[in-house]
């Protein structure tokens, strides 16, 4: 059976843009936050600058640091849509003249 139908309905889709970008640059990060992301020590066989080996580390598992001059180039850009973040509301009426 058909039915004619009038109203308002709000359909919401939610992207997602996945950007990669080549990062250049000079970051300030301590000692004191490389030691506490990484759990490295102070001195390794008495190279009080050991750490230094850790910073990439430490930025990859998110310590905290300060951007001083940063470049960025957008390399590649991904959109993808997911099911999950798909909804609609709907105020809609049907016209029962049949």
């Amino acid at each position: 059976m058909e039915f004619s139908i009038e109203g308002k309905r709000t359909t919401t889709v939610v992207s997602t843009t996945v950007f990669t970008e080549l990062v250049t640059g000079e970051i300030d990060i301590t000692k004191k936050e490389v030691m506490r992301v990484t759990e490295c020590l102070a001195k390794e066989d008495g190279d009080t600058t050991a750490w230094y080996n850790y910073v990439g580390e430490a930025i990859a598992n998110g310590a905290i640091y300060k951007e001083i001059e940063i470049e960025t180039e957008v390399l590649n850009q991904d959109y993808s849509e997911t099911e999950d973040e798909y909804w609609q509301e709907q105020d809609l009426m049907a016209d029962c003249n049949y």
